[in-house]
C-alpha cells in the first residue's frame, strides 16, 4: 500500500466524520470544523496525484478508488445539504450534479470494456475545482449579502460547468458507443466461404488487428503470416518499403502504406494483405498529427489506400483504426 492510495483511503475514511460533524448541530463551531474536515480531504486529492505522478506510483487500486473518493466526497457534502435547514442549493441542482456523475462513470465503464480510458479534460477538472470551493462556502454560511450572492454565484457556475463538462466528454468520446459495422467473425467467415487468405502489416496498431480475427474461430485457415512492422527499419527490411518513400513522405504517409500493403502481400503470399500506419498519439510538439491514420488494401492487383482522423487516446485510435480496416476489407470483398 503505497502513500497515495494511503491518502486516498483517508480521504474516504474522512467522508462520515465530516458528515456526523456537519448534521450535528450540538457540536461547537461544527461548521467550521466540518469545512476544515472537507479542505483536508480536498487536499489529500491533490497531494496524491501529485505524488503518484512524480514518484511512478500509478496502481490500479488508485485508478479505481482516487475518482470515486472524490465523487463521494462532494456528493456526500451535496446530500448534507438537502437536509439543512435554509441551505441555498436547491434540490434539483444535486440531483442534476449527481446525475452527471453516474452518467460518466457508465460512460467510462463501457469504455474500459473497449480498451479505452477516458481521462478527466479540463472541464471536469475546473467544475470539480468549483464545486469545491462553493460548498466549502455553504459549509462555513457566512450568512450576508455579499457572501450570499458568490455562493449562489458559484451554485450555478457549478451546474454550468458539470453539464457542459458531461456534453465534452459524450461528443469527444462518442466513439466509444459506436457499434462496428461489421465484425471480424464475420470477415473470417466471408473469408472462408470464399477460399482467401489474408496477412496483416501493422505499424501503429502493432499486432491488434491481427489479434482480432485470431480471436476468431477457424481463423487459421485464413490467416497467413502477419508482421508488425512499428520501426522504419522494419519497414523497410521486412516489408521492402523504399528509404526514399519514407524520407519523403515519412513512414505515415498513403505511399508507405501502399508500400507496405504490396511487401506484405509478396512476404506473405497471402490473397489480401492489409497495412496500417498512423500515429496513435500522442505526438509531442504536433498534436494535430495524434489520430492519423493510413490503411492499405492489396488485392487482385490494386492498392487502394484511405486515410483517417481518429479521435480519443492511445488505444482507442488503434481500436477504432482496426475496426475501420476490417470494414474496409468486406467493402473489397463487396
Amino acid at each position: 500500500m503505497n502513500t497515495p492510495n494511503k491518502l486516498t483511503i483517508l480521504r474516504v475514511c474522512l467522508i462520515p466524520v465530516f458528515v456526523i460533524v456537519y448534521l450535528c448541530r450540538g457540536i461547537a463551531y461544527n461548521n467550521e470544523i466540518a469545512a476544515a474536515i472537507f479542505i483536508f480531504a480536498s487536499l489529500t486529492d491533490f497531494f496524491d496525484g501529485y505524488i503518484a505522478r512524480k514518484y511512478h506510483l500509478i496502481t490500479n487500486f488508485g485508478k479505481f478508488l482516487d475518482p470515486l473518493a472524490d465523487k463521494l466526497l462532494v456528493n456526500a457534502a451535496l446530500i448534507c445539504f438537502l437536509v439543512t435547514p435554509d441551505n441555498p442549493v436547491p434540490c434539483w441542482v444535486v440531483i442534476v450534479i449527481i446525475s452527471r456523475d453516474f452518467i460518466i462513470n457508465g460512460f467510462r465503464l463501457v469504455a474500459s470494456d473497449n480498451g479505452v480510458v477516458i481521462a478527466a479534460d479540463y472541464t471536469g477538472k475546473l467544475k470539480t475545482f468549483v464545486q469545491m470551493i462553493m460548498t466549502i462556502l455553504v459549509i462555513l454560511d457566512f450568512n450576508n449579502r455579499v457572501m450570499d450572492a458568490i455562493e449562489l454565484v458559484l451554485i450555478y457556475l457549478a451546474l454550468a460547468l458539470t453539464v457542459i463538462s458531461l456534453i465534452v466528454c459524450i461528443v469527444r468520446n462518442m466513439h466509444v458507443l459506436r457499434e462496428p459495422v461489421v465484425s471480424e467473425s464475420e470477415l473470417v467467415g466471408e473469408l472462408i466461404k470464399r477460399n482467401l487468405t489474408i496477412t496483416f502489416a501493422e505499424s501503429c496498431t502493432g499486432g491488434m488487428l491481427s489479434s482480432m480475427l485470431i480471436n476468431v474461430p477457424d481463423a487459421s485457415r485464413v490467416i497467413k503470416q502477419c508482421v508488425t512492422t512499428y520501426c522504419d527499419e522494419a519497414k523497410i527490411n521486412i516489408l521492402g518499403v523504399k528509404e526514399d518513400t519514407i524520407n519523403t513522405y515519412t513512414a505515415v504517409s498513403s505511399q508507405t502504406a501502399a508500400e507496405m500493403a504490396e511487401g506484405a502481400q509478396k512476404y506473405a503470399g497471402a490473397d489480401i494483405a492489409v497495412s496500417v500506419t498512423g500515429y496513435a498519439g500522442p505526438v509531442a510538439g504536433e498534436p494535430e498529427k495524434t489520430g492519423l491514420v493510413y490503411i492499405g488494401i492489396r488485392f487482385n492487383n490494386k492498392t487502394d489506400v484511405a486515410e483517417f482522423k481518429f479521435k480519443g487516446d492511445r488505444n482507442s485510435v488503434r481500436k477504432q483504426a482496426c475496426e475501420t480496416a476490417v470494414e474496409m476489407i468486406m467493402r473489397r470483398l463487396a
